[in-house]
Parts: C-alpha cells; structure tokens; sequence
C-alpha cells in the first residue's frame, strides 16, 4: 500500500514496486483522475493496481481504507507511508489552521497507517514499512526557515518514529524512512529560477533529484536486499547537507 500513490514520489513508487510483482493499492485523497493515471500506467506494464480514496488524517477513513484493501487484497505486507502537504507561510501568516493541517496530514497521517497496518504485521511475524520523511527534517532550510516550521516540524517527527517503530516492531517488522532532497515535482515546481539554481549550486551533484530515484531506494528499503536495516531514515538528496 502507497499512500499519496496518484501522482510525483508516489506514483513512482507505485510503478516500480508493481514492476517487482507487488500488488499495489494506490491511496489517494482527491484527484482520482491522477489516481487512475498510476493504475493506467500500471496495467500498461502489465501490474496490479486497484485504487482506495481516503484522507489519511482521518483515523475513520485510515480505517474504513484498511478494511477494504484486507477485504479485496489480503493484509498489507508492504506500508509506504508517502502522502504529505507543504502548507507554508512566514511568522506572521502561518497560523494555527496551517500548523494543524500540516501535522495531521503529514505526521497523524503516517502514525494512523502504520498503526492500523503493523497489528497483522507483528501477527504473521512480516511487515516492511517506509516512512517518507523529507532532508528538511534533518537539516534546517534557514533561508526560508520562517516559512517551512510546520513542515519541518511534521518530517522531523516522522524521522523519531521510524527509529522508535523500528526498535518496538522488530525482529519481524522492519521499518525504515527516506529523506528526500529537492526532487522534481509538482510540489516543487513553483519555485523560482533563482531559487532553483541556488538549490542546485548547493548540491554536490548538480542536478536536481528524479522520482525515479527516490522509488529505488523505497524499492531497496522493501525488499529482502535490505534484511538487516531497520530504523534509520535514508537520505537522497545528491549530497546535499552532508
């Protein structure tokens, strides 16, 4: 299961895991047209996709999902937690509403799934789960610090649960995070050019990172090549921040 599975990170990491023979269920809040892009793509190259609509920031429909995806698919072996937002606003225009829907979206949203899947997990003695963080949880943006507290704040909390899901899950479950750096996105694609070649300067590699890229390594971090990692969150941002 992948949530925010309909488009950018998501959508990749659902093609590449369905071209490992993974059934995928393809979570998605809103855009079902996007949604159905990734099952196309999916069926195309001859993989298993089936759509599930929920807000992850609702313990209900986290829920009701799970119940579905069990009834139709079976319990869910692989957990890639990867729906998020990117609320922004400076000190003065970030209120309460933009801190709430942030946290719960992107940290509620990845506790409500993780919960709900590691149960039959720790029942059957298998589960492998990845927690889609961001570098920003490690290391601080100061140029737009005042505009990224929330979701800095949301990222880095995902970073502290996968290193306490991992200690308290183990030895059958295993859970692991990714950070990625500046990956080319929707999310990102209203960021100035200026800003944009700032980013890449400060980047040992000189480019800008591919969703392509960040499937990889979720791929990696699922399956058995990855048997004796557990509880650390795995950057991806060509160097950046080392």
């Amino acid at each position: 299961m992948v949530t925010g599975g309909s488009r950018g990170i998501g959508r990749a990491i659902c093609l590449r895991l369905a071209g490992s023979g993974v059934r995928v269920a393809i979570n998605y809040v809103a855009n079902r047209q996007a949604a159905e892009e990734t099952q196309r793509l999916i069926a195309d190259d001859g993989g298993t996709g089936a759509l599930y609509q929920a807000d992850v920031g609702s313990l209900e429909e986290t829920d009701a999902m799970f119940s579905r995806i069990e009834s139709e698919l079976g319990a869910v072996d692989l957990l890639v937690t990867n729906a998020g937002i990117a609320r922004s606003g400076d000190n003065l225009a970030m209120d309460p509403g933009i801190w709430r829907e942030t946290i719960q979206v992107n940290l509620h949203g990845t506790f409500h799934c993780v919960w709900r899947a590691k149960d039959k997990m720790l029942e059957r003695e298998y589960g492998r789960i990845v927690c889609v963080s961001s570098l920003l949880g490690l290391k601080t943006n100061t140029i737009s610090a005042e505009r990224l507290i929330a979701y800095g704040t949301s990222k880095a909390a995902i970073i502290g649960f996968v290193r306490y899901c991992a200690a308290a899950f183990g030895p059958h479950v295993r859970v692991n995070g990714v950070a990625p750096g500046y990956i080319d996105t929707d999310m990102t694609a209203d960021v100035s050019d200026e800003a944009r070649e700032m980013l890449i300067n400060a980047t040992p590699l000189k480019r800008i990172g591919e969703v392509q890229e960040i499937a990889e390594l979720v791929n990696f971090l699922l399956s058995d090549k990855s048997s004796f990692t557990t509880g650390r969150t795995h950057v991806a941002a060509g160097g950046m921040g080392i």
